[in-house]
């Protein structure tokens, strides 16, 4: 029986593209997944850019996405928190524009004095301080809500390294602020559902992506097929030890088609 899906959750960093670079046949991957009628849903952890901002920046990888084929952590904590009540509500953000523009569609205004913050989010800052961190811990001692646009520990970097990732800024306002956070990334269960809602009438849904503890876990929780790629942090010799263990293990998203053409024609 041959691999047979008609929905996509596709991660971008380390699948699409790493750091500044495309990872080399992807956009044509992307291309004769959609010519099939695979549709596509880009989800992502990182909620430094908006939608908007990743529909340009995707295109400057030679890859087309419409606005509602694209899920960032951003956007669930947005809903989430539209769901909680926070209207009028001071936020101290600690990320990117994406992040900022999520807490304030959802009804909060942001604030930098921890005095005025009733929610605390915190996504992947590039330019994440000290200050930051005094600020944020002092605003969760004081009892304020808590959320994290995930905890991914590390960032696939262009040239090949892991640079620290939201989970690590995560991890130190944590322990600082004697609080967890509420995480609403990949793979807990309001991103699923909002890709689930966004694919609705899909019946058989695959999830790729280079991170097993976010990617590859999204999807076994949700019962997708799950497909690992090596061109992000994961190696080829790490293979073997991931938990949970993929159902399909790809160098890139480049061999999906092809991979998909052969296993329809045996």
């Amino acid at each position: 029986m041959g691999l047979q899906i008609d929905a996509l959750v596709c991660d971008l960093d380390g699948v699409v593209y790493r750091g500044g670079n495309a990872i080399d046949g992807a956009a044509e991957a992307l291309g004769a997944l959609r010519e099939r009628g695979v549709r596509l849903l880009f989800a992502t952890n990182n909620s430094r850019y908006t939608v908007e901002e990743y529909v340009v920046r995707l295109d400057g990888f030679g890859v087309a996405a419409e606005a509602d084929e694209i899920v960032t952590s951003g956007v669930v904590l947005e809903a989430v928190l539209k769901g909680v009540g926070v209207d009028g509500m001071g936020a101290l953000v600690v990320g990117g524009t994406g992040l900022r523009t999520a807490v304030e569609a959802a009804g909060a205004h942001v604030v930098e004095d921890p005095r005025e913050a009733g929610l605390v989010a915190v996504g992947w800052d590039v330019d994440f301080t000290y200050e930051k961190m005094k600020a944020a811990s002092l605003a969760v001692q004081a009892g304020a809500l808590f959320y994290a646009s995930n905890k991914d520990a590390t960032f696939p970097a262009t040239d090949g390294t892991l640079w620290p990732g939201a989970g690590a800024i995560v991890a130190s306002i944590e322990a600082a602020g004697g609080r967890h956070a509420i995480s609403v990334g990949k793979p807990t269960a309001p991103m699923a559902e909002f890709c689930e809602r966004r694919l609705s009438g899909a019946s058989n849904i695959a999830a790729i992506g280079d991170r097993p503890d976010t990617d590859l876990a999204l999807g076994k929780d949700r019962g997708w097929t799950t497909i690992l790629v090596t061109s992000g942090i994961i190696s080829p010799d790490a293979v073997s030890s991931v938990d949970p263990t993929p159902d399909l293990v790809l160098g890139s998203i480049a061999e999906l088609p092809a991979l998909l053409d052969d296993r329809a024609n045996r």
